[in-house]
């Protein structure tokens, strides 16, 4: 664990662990921020439906964003993006989906320069549509590749490309889903990480809700404190996407 609460490494860090939240889970992950802080970690929540938050949930929100995490967008209605856009076109995606998501965070402070993909359904033209709002975009592989530790040359963003690379992928490290475990295996996870504190570089995971049990996507805060603990033993900083260079 870090010798002091809320040390890091400088922005633009050679290395970065970069760990992503997604939906509207505001409460459970305020609840969780004395272990970022325990750890040093600056992570990204990417929100969605922020029409539906509450005044509790924007005033935490902000005391997150204020302790140095990054607020990111994921959409007014979590809709998929290819599905929307084959369905109703590009232009109402950004019309229906994505802009009134942007205006609702900005109209609560967050003017957020990242979006995150719902189900990470997206492609080459979706990427291109929404670069134009945001700086970054955050993908995903499969979640069943976890355990592959082949897995660790898909996740590893090298560090000379981390300023042009501006769609990174990333894996969930999520542990259930109501009463359905998704297993303990995170092998292409670890290699992922070590590879990132080898040779420098990023490394995006992602998850959901922090609880021991919900009925949504969660990561149980026990494993949440594991790979931060493997983070911090490698030395690789944990922080978020608009500290990227």
């Amino acid at each position: 664990m870090t010798d002091r609460p809320g040390a890091s490494p400088d922005k633009g860090a050679d290395r970065a662990l970069l760990l992503t939240f997604d939906d509207r889970h505001v409460r459970e992950w305020a609840a969780a921020a004395p272990l970022f802080t325990s750890y040093g970690a600056r992570v990204t929540f990417f929100v969605c439906e922020p029409d539906r938050l509450d005044r509790d949930e924007v005033r935490l929100l902000r005391r997150l964003a204020d302790d140095g995490h990054t607020i990111g967008c994921h959409g007014l209605r979590h809709e998929r993006a290819t599905d929307f856009v084959a369905a109703h076109g590009a232009g109402a995606y950004l019309d229906r989906e994505v802009v009134p998501a942007l205006d609702g965070l900005r109209r609560h402070g967050f003017p957020s320069r990242s979006f995150a993909y719902p189900c990470s359904a997206r492609d080459e033209g979706t990427d291109r549509l929404l670069l134009t709002l945001f700086e970054r975009l955050r993908g995903g592989v499969p979640a069943d590749r976890r355990a592959d530790p082949a897995l660790a040359a898909e996740l590893h963003v090298p560090a000379c490309d981390i300023s042009s690379r501006r769609v990174l992928l990333g894996c969930s490290v999520d542990s259930g889903r109501g009463t359905v475990a998704y297993g303990d295996d995170l092998t292409g996870v670890e290699a992922a990480l070590r590879r990132t504190a080898e040779h420098g570089g990023a490394t995006t995971l992602y998850a959901h809700c922090v609880a021991d049990a919900h009925e949504a996507n969660h990561v149980t805060p026990a494993r949440l404190e594991k790979l931060l603990a493997v983070a911090d033993g490698m030395s690789l900083p944990c922080v978020g996407f608009d500290e990227l260079s």
